[in-house]
């Protein structure tokens, strides 16, 4: 059985006032032409199919076309579920009558976790779809069971459906949510892109042991959680500058008998690759306009240590998709970190002139600052 997973696509998303439709449409292609080559048994989306509960208009067109061309003209099943930033509700609206399609789209969370059975020459797949669990939904349904916690939640639904997962078999789990083994969240690399308050999101991974492979989505960098049944697809695209080093690419995972799994990483092109550029005004601008590799959504670092008026505008003509910009800060933070309540002014003055330029200022800036001061000074 060989089943590519995938997650978070994030479809209409908005970075820095821009657009990424085109940009998703384009992997979309490209993962629809890995798909054909590929011939696997299942397509596994853990979640965040789209970016917010309500998408616009287009997004909705763009993942409706790719998904019936996927499971309606290819007769790939395409197996999804429910991330935090999709609508359960409007995910799930008309899923038992897509199911006979192939296309099965588990939106709303249930105390029974949909089952999905497929089949090759050694037997049933059984993949178990399991949206983002919210607690105060598994609350309901475990009136007796006190549940302060994503991970209490988590537990009791899967001990709940331990009678319904054959161990015989070969079973996969597909969930959302922020999951780390051993309770150890150090373990997981997480981006801006992705949300947690102090933890008090985790899920112990342990409670997925008994699966043969966990496809989990939320957690935007591609890694393992328990090398190799529990991983992070990773998303797919780079949906923030913390991302830019991030490889992206696609999870292939082959189950053959019960035990064995085997994976792969395939990689699709995109069509504008975000990157962070670092170096002095003058050096950035002196990029090659109309160059391929200028149409990418480039974040500038600069080393300059004093501000460049209209720098963003200047850059643009370089960097049409610029989506921001920055200057490196060379000191230590040390001396603003004492007590500012003990210190005189000219202190002040030369431990912000420290941090915000790493070095001390010359007698000649003292003498200048000392004379505003006393201008300014009662």
């Amino acid at each position: 059985m060989k089943f590519i997973h995938t997650s978070d696509w994030h479809i209409g998303r908005v970075m820095n006032d821009f657009s990424l439709l085109e940009d998703q449409r384009f992997l979309l292609c490209q993962l629809e032409a890995l798909l054909v080559r590929e011939r696997p048994d299942a397509l596994v989306v853990a979640g965040d199919l789209y970016d917010r509960s309500v998408p616009p208009a287009d997004a909705v067109a763009l993942l409706g076309g790719f998904l019936s061309r996927v499971a309606g003209e290819m007769s790939i099943p395409v197996l999804a579920v429910s991330g935090n930033h999709d609508s359960a509700q409007r995910l799930a609206f008309g899923s038992s009558l897509l199911q006979r399609s192939g296309l099965y789209l588990e939106g709303i969370y249930r105390k029974d976790i949909a089952r999905v059975t497929l089949q090759d020459e050694l037997g049933p797949v059984h993949f178990y779809l399991l949206p983002y669990l919210e607690p105060a939904l598994v609350r309901a349904d475990f009136p007796e069971e006190k549940i302060k916690s994503y991970d209490d939640a988590f537990r009791l639904v899967i001990q709940h459906n331990l009678p319904a997962i054959p161990a015989e078999d070969r079973c996969v789990l597909v969930t959302h949510g922020f999951f780390s083994y051993l309770r150890d969240p150090d373990s997981i690399v997480c981006s801006e892109s992705e949300v947690s308050l102090g933890g008090g999101d985790l899920i112990d991974a342990r409670h997925m042991d008994l699966f043969d492979y966990a496809a989990l989505g939320h957690i935007h960098r591609p890694q393992w959680v328990r090398e190799p049944r529990m991983r992070y697809s990773g998303s797919l695209y780079k949906y923030s500058v913390s991302e830019a080093e991030n490889q992206k690419s696609l999870t292939a995972v082959e189950l053959r008998a019960k035990g064995e799994v085997s994976v792969s990483f395939p990689v699709l092109p995109v069509l504008r690759d975000l990157r962070v550029l670092s170096g002095s005004f003058d050096e950035l601008s002196h990029g090659s306009p109309g160059a391929k590799d200028a149409e990418d959504y480039i974040f500038a670092r600069l080393s300059d240590q004093m501000l460049i008026p209209g720098a963003m505008a200047r850059l643009r003509s370089v960097y049409p998709n610029i989506l921001g910009l920055s200057l490196s800060r060379s000191g230590s933070g040390a001396g603003l970190s004492q007590s500012f309540r003990t210190k005189s002014p000219e202190e002040l003055f030369q431990d912000f002139y420290r941090e915000v330029l790493g070095e001390t200022p010359s007698a000649q800036q003292m003498e200048e600052f000392l004379s505003v001061l006393k201008e300014v000074s009662p």
